[in-house]
Order: C-alpha cells, then structure tokens, then sequence
C-alpha cells in the first residue's frame, strides 16, 4: 500500500508599506494557485493605520450577516414549500439565526487568534497579507517574491531552508 504525502498547510505572512502592494502579491498567489505551483487556503489581509486600529479583511470565513441572509433565503424558500405563507416567515426566520450562530462559531482556514496577534505585531501604515498554503513549489514562490522587494516577513511555519531563500528573493532587486 502507497501512502500518499501530505501537504500540511504552512503560514506565510508579509508585511507591505502599502496595501496596494500586498493586494497584487495577493493576486500573484492566486495565480500561482491556478498554475498549480501552490495551493492558497486562505488569504486574510490586515492594514494597520496611523492610530493603531487594525482592519482585517478575511477571504474565507463566512460573516454572521451573509450567513443568516442566506440563511433566511433557504428557510423563506422551504418554509414556503411545506407550510406556505406562515412557513416562509417561520423557516426564513429560524434558517437565518442558525446560519448566524454556526458562522459566528466557525473558524476556516487561519485562526482568529493568530489574525489577532498578527495586527497587535504589524507596524502602523502596513498592510499585511497572511496566506495559508500547501502544495509549495518554492522556487516559483521565490521567484514571484522578488517582484515584492522591500516587503518582509513577518511570520511564517515553512522551514528555515525555506524562508532564507524567501527573504534573500525579497531583498533582491
């Protein structure tokens, strides 16, 4: 029996002067992505202003908000099927509270903890963007960071080989 590798996911996050930039290194992950040389798992980008506030914008985890409006959609539509008019209000109801609740405790791809800690660390006026990814061919990887010198990381798990050939590809021109 062949055993099939594993790809665990690894986190790589860099820091930008700009979120500009970190919107087109985003962009080059999600190309990189569909030419196969990595797989994005999540994406989340954290910009830090000038007084310390952070906004974090999430690429994977679903909102409360969205959840409990498609939520209400699905309830509204079954309701309506099985009990009519008093179901589209019932079910439109009870779908969007539930849809609200499980989104409100479900945490995809990078944990809240980790985007917690990670704006408390980013310098004021930067852009972070945190990646989760497996399937790494590091050397394209590499390769698309030189066209993002000047940015750094800022935490990563990929390994030490690894993040030495990352950072040498940032300081490059």
């Amino acid at each position: 029996m062949n055993a099939t590798p594993t790809h665990p996911a690894k986190l790589l996050v860099l820091a930008f002067d700009s979120s500009i930039r970190a919107q087109e290194a985003f962009l080059a992950a999600t190309r990189m992505s569909s030419d196969g040389q990595l797989l994005v798992q999540d994406a989340v980008f954290l910009q830090k202003r000038s007084d310390g506030k952070v906004r974090v914008t999430e690429t994977l985890d679903i909102s409360p908000a969205d959840a409990a409006f498609n939520g209400s959609l699905w309830g509204a539509l079954l309701g309506t099927i099985v009990a009519g008019p008093v179901g589209f209000l019932a079910g439109g109801a009870l779908l969007a509270g539930i849809g609200a609740l499980v989104a409100k405790f479900t945490d995809l791809g990078i944990p809240d903890a980790t985007v917690a800690e990670l704006g408390k660390a980013l310098e004021p006026n930067s852009t972070a963007l945190a990646l989760l990814v497996s399937h790494v061919d590091e050397d394209a990887l590499a390769a698309e960071l030189r066209r993002f010198a000047g940015a750094t990381i800022v935490q990563t798990t990929l390994s030490p080989e690894s993040v030495a050939n990352l950072r040498a590809a940032l300081t490059s021109s």
